[in-house]
């Protein structure tokens, strides 16, 4: 009991309460983009982060919803319902158990990195294209992002100029503050959101309006309340569930471990995969009980963390509860947050989630792996991540199978007088056919030698 109680440390409840504030705007954001309530990511970020910490293996770690899953948790919501998106998500958790049960956590770091570059890429611009109509205060309706994209475009005559102004006002300040050595004690999202919803006041005393989170959604707490009927929708829908869930269970997986590993780089600690994702799991089923969404390991949470002096995972759970605390005692000012100040903020996301300067170096080390990048990129804004992804795996595939017979060679040496043929490459079954034919190349003359 005194070892648990000296990791609750005034360096770790510090960093819980920053993290908790750079959250809170992420879980709503987040959620508003997936199609569901404010509080279904709030209550994610509450309940998942604290079973994460609680039962996970980084010290680092910072669990909540992720950018990374929100045009598939639109996709799903919009054409399925958000019944169907609670089942995926125990699904998902099933999975993620899955692979940590069966050690297969450090087999998950070998996802190729081109892959993960362009599906991340692929999501920031369905992000930044998902979040145009908000920007100008347009309806948008439809299953996809472009849908909505081409709704608000045929709408484009009601737009809203007070909501941009908004809008560029957060990302104006955020970018700013950023910049400045007060951005560590008090985060650039929540001081950018403070001063969008100032302006938005603004322009409500001018005698214009802009959307708000209350006037949009219930922010009660009373719906949250621990309920199993999602499970209903598994009989009708059971086939979109398994692999809805199944992909959202990798996706997880590999987020979570890319984050988990960065965070050992940044701050110098370990961690065991396979029980980091035991945590992951355990969070994704619990969370659809509460009217959650999926969770994942989210590196700009996680790196807050390490910045601010968390050396603990009790840093992660006193997150996980300081969030809980924010929503009970700020109901009132998270109403009161534009809509569009919501936008400047996964917009700013979108920013980050399009690594410009990774795709180049990618180019620069192998032409061959930047143009499947591009190719994984523009299958996820193009199709959908069910898509791409394996796409992108077949393709890699395919180029290292190339690569592994461009780099065969079979060389004749000469040794103690003695003609050698030494094959200079691996031997597996898919080298197999082609060292064959070397050999046979070399053996054409009818002269013994001898195989190295």
């Amino acid at each position: 009991m005194k070892q648990l109680l000296s990791k609750f440390s005034m360096n770790n409840l510090f960093a819980g309460l920053i993290v908790a504030v750079v959250a809170l705007p992420l879980c709503i954001a987040f959620a508003v983009a997936s199609g569901v309530t404010p509080m279904a990511g709030v209550v994610s970020g509450v309940v998942g982060g604290f079973i994460a910490a609680a039962f996970g293996s980084s010290r680092f770690q910072v669990s909540g919803p992720a950018a990374a899953f929100i045009t598939i948790l639109y996709g799903i919501t919009a054409e399925h319902g958000f019944p169907v998106l609670l089942a995926s998500t125990l699904v998902a958790g099933v999975v993620v158990i899955a692979i940590g049960l069966l050690r297969l956590g450090r087999i998950m770091d070998l996802m190729p990195h081109s892959v993960i570059v362009g599906f991340t890429a692929g999501i920031g611009v369905l992000i930044f294209l998902g979040q145009l109509p908000a920007a100008f205060g347009l309806p948008s309706e439809g299953k996809t992002v472009l849908d909505k994209l081409g709704s608000a475009v045929a709408h484009a005559g009601s737009a809203n100029f007070h909501e941009f102004l908004v809008l560029a006002v957060t990302v104006a300040v955020a970018l700013l503050w950023g910049r400045t050595r007060h951005a560590r004690s008090a985060p650039a999202p929540l001081v950018a959101l403070v001063t969008g919803t100032l302006a938005a006041a603004g322009v409500g005393l001018m005698g214009g309006s802009v959307k708000t989170v209350g006037g949009l959604f219930d922010m009660s707490l009373s719906g949250l309340q621990p309920s199993w009927a999602f499970l209903g929708a598994a009989a009708e829908h059971w086939r979109t569930i398994l692999v809805s869930g199944g992909v959202l269970g990798v996706l997880i997986a590999v987020e979570s471990l890319l984050s988990s590993k960065a965070l050992d780089s940044m701050a110098g600690g370990s961690h065991d995969p396979d029980k980091e994702l035991r945590g992951i799991g355990l969070a994704n089923i619990a969370v659809p009980f509460v009217g959650g969404i999926p969770v994942s390991g989210v590196i700009v949470r996680g790196s807050t963390n390490v910045m601010s002096g968390g050396t603990e995972k009790t840093a992660a759970m006193m997150h996980a509860v300081f969030l809980g605390l924010f929503v009970v005692a700020l109901q009132d000012a998270i109403r009161l947050l534009p809509m569009a100040a919501l936008a400047a903020v996964l917009l700013l996301t979108a920013r980050r989630l399009v690594e410009v300067h990774e795709l180049r170096r990618i180019f620069a080390m192998d032409r061959w792996e930047g143009a499947l990048a591009v190719v994984t990129a523009a299958l996820t804004v193009a199709v959908d991540l069910t898509v791409s992804v394996p796409v992108g795996l077949v393709l890699m595939l395919l180029l290292a199978l190339r690569r592994m017979a461009d780099d065969l060679r079979v060389d004749v040496k000469e040794r103690h007088g003695q003609p050698v043929l030494a094959v200079n490459s691996s031997v597996t079954f898919m080298t197999a056919s082609a060292v064959r034919e070397a050999l046979e190349h070399h053996l054409r003359d009818g002269k013994l030698r001898v195989l190295d």
